[in-house]
């Protein structure tokens, strides 16, 4: 059981991938980071879920947030390392195998009339969603262990094609692990015209079916 505070982003679909397919690529004893890590839900249910038994480090630049992975952690009778700060800046001389990229980002513009960013839940990934994944698809290899990896998402309510350039720029490897369509919540339709604007700037993708407006989550792996 995973306790959730407001202020602090709560997990979501996106998350729950996230976590599957980060078990399917766990084969040792690994140190793993979940960065952005929010309520730890990534890597506590990760640890609840296997029987390796990894290291698990969490970070978010949020004290709250951190405080609440603990609270939950101990709750769970998992034990962690968790710190508060920007980014890898807690971990700063410390390498990984497995760094999870909790943070899944949105457009501003799109996150402005969503249902997920309330509360006081901060997005500041800019205008195009891509802001906070870039930067830290440019600097994650500076933390990674030999043959150490990345997963991270990328929900189509961001500028999908710009963070795979960043992607690819700094990793050799990028591979799609999986993706899943998901409805856009009811409360989003009114604005409509919000997101038609952003689509024909590229700046977001999503397809509509059934009279459904859908957008994806992808889970990728880089190394």
């Amino acid at each position: 059981m995973i306790k959730e505070e407001k202020k602090v982003f709560k997990p979501n679909a996106t998350t729950s991938l996230l976590v599957q397919s980060s078990l399917k690529n766990i084969r040792k004893k690994s140190d793993i980071l979940d960065l952005g890590c929010g309520t730890g839900y990534v890597g506590l249910t990760i640890a609840k879920n296997t029987k390796i038994k990894n290291n698990y480090f969490f970070s978010d630049l949020s004290k709250k947030a951190i405080n609440l992975c603990k609270t939950n952690a101990k709750k769970n009778g998992i034990k962690i390392q968790a710190k508060t700060g920007n980014m890898f800046e807690p971990w700063a001389d410390k390498r990984f195998d497995l760094i999870i990229e909790s943070i899944s980002a949105i457009a501003k513009k799109v996150a402005t009339i969503s249902p997920w960013y309330r509360n006081g839940i901060p997005c500041d990934c800019g205008e195009d969603g891509t802001d906070l994944v870039n930067e830290v698809l440019k600097v994650t290899k500076n933390h990674l262990k030999k043959n150490g990896k990345l997963i991270f998402p990328i929900v189509t309510l961001s500028n999908k094609k710009k963070i795979l350039r960043t992607a690819n720029k700094n990793f050799k490897n990028v591979k799609l692990l999986v993706s899943k369509d998901w409805p856009l919540p009811k409360s989003m339709y009114s604005k409509k015209n919000v997101l038609e604007k952003l689509k024909k700037k590229g700046v977001v993708s999503y397809k509509t079916k059934y009279g459904l407006i859908l957008y994806s989550s992808e889970i990728y792996i880089a190394y």
